[in-house]
């Protein structure tokens, strides 16, 4: 169960990137809710798992995961993540890191929500 529960006129977020990165590559993305609302619920904050990865999660401009070496959740489990889930006003910026000397890695990231209807 995801707690609290979305509303049936909340707006369902789902939105994947995924980007190959270098050894030594950091990938910064932020998301930001595309509806005009002052709130973005978020259950569910899945990454690709890799050895000799850093994984962190910033919401609003306040760290609320990592750096950790393993993900909140991986892209095959989508397990909720954070319960209650984690809210948002403005921005979700996570920041991956490949941390090995000589492996090229994908990294998918996917935020799993919904922007709370106005």
């Amino acid at each position: 169960m995801i707690v609290p529960e979305p509303a049936t006129d909340d707006v369902p977020y789902n939105d994947p990137i995924t980007r190959i990165l270098d050894p030594g590559e950091q990938l910064t993305v932020t998301f930001s809710p595309t509806q005009q609302v002052t709130e973005f619920i978020l259950p569910t904050l899945a990454m690709s798992k890799h050895p000799d990865s850093s994984y962190e999660a910033w919401m609003d401009g306040k760290r609320v995961y990592g750096p950790a070496p393993v993900p909140p959740t991986d892209i095959d489990d989508l397990g909720a993540t954070f319960i209650p889930a984690r809210r948002f006003s403005s921005s979700l910026t996570i920041y991956v890191r490949n941390l090995s000397d000589t492996t090229t890695r994908r990294y998918t990231i996917q935020p799993l929500g919904w922007e709370v209807a106005q």
